[in-house]
C-alpha cells in the first residue's frame, strides 16, 4: 500500500467543533477498524448534539408547563441526560480510558464485570490488594 495507510481517516462531513475535536484527537492516537470508526462518528455526532442542546437549554427556562399547567422540568434536561449516557456507552465500546485508569491498567468489559461481581459478592475487600496475614520472617522466600 501507499503512505495513505498511515494517514488518519478524514472526519465525516457535518461535524461541529466538539465532534471534530473528538474525531481528530481519537484518530491521531488510535488505529481504528471500520466498525470502530462508525462508533466514533456516532460519538462525535452525540457530542455535537449535546452542545446544541446545552445552548438551547441555557437560552430557555429550566421549568415549563406540563399538560395540566403544572411546572415540570424542561424536556431538554431529560434529552441531555440520555445523550450523555449514550455518549458514555459508545466511548466505552471504543475502549476509551475510564477515569482513574491508566492505559496499562485498561480493563476489558468482561474484566470490569468480573471485578464488579466480586465486589458485590465479597465486598470492598475483594478489590484491595492481597496482603499476607502475617509479616514474612527473616530468611523466608517471598
Amino acid at each position: 500500500m501507499s503512505d495513505d495507510e498511515n494517514t488518519p481517516p478524514a472526519a465525516p462531513d457535518g461535524l461541529g467543533e466538539r465532534g471534530l475535536r473528538l474525531w481528530t484527537d481519537t484518530v491521531a492516537e488510535l488505529e481504528m477498524d471500520p466498525d470502530e470508526l462508525l462508533l466514533l462518528e456516532e460519538a462525535c455526532r452525540l457530542a455535537d448534539e449535546l452542545d446544541e442542546m446545552g445552548v438551547l437549554l441555557a437560552n430557555s427556562a429550566m421549568l415549563s408547563k406540563g399538560s395540566r399547567g403544572q411546572p415540570v422540568a424542561n424536556p431538554l434536561i431529560r434529552e441531555i441526560r440520555g445523550h450523555r449516557l449514550a455518549l458514555s456507552r459508545v466511548l466505552r465500546q471504543l475502549g476509551a480510558t475510564r477515569p482513574g485508569e491508566d492505559e496499562q491498567e485498561r480493563l476489558t468489559p468482561s474484566q470490569r464485570g468480573r471485578k464488579a461481581a466480586l465486589a458485590r459478592h465479597h465486598g470492598a475487600r475483594s478489590l484491595a490488594p492481597v496482603r499476607p496475614m502475617w509479616p514474612p520472617r527473616e530468611g523466608d522466600a517471598s
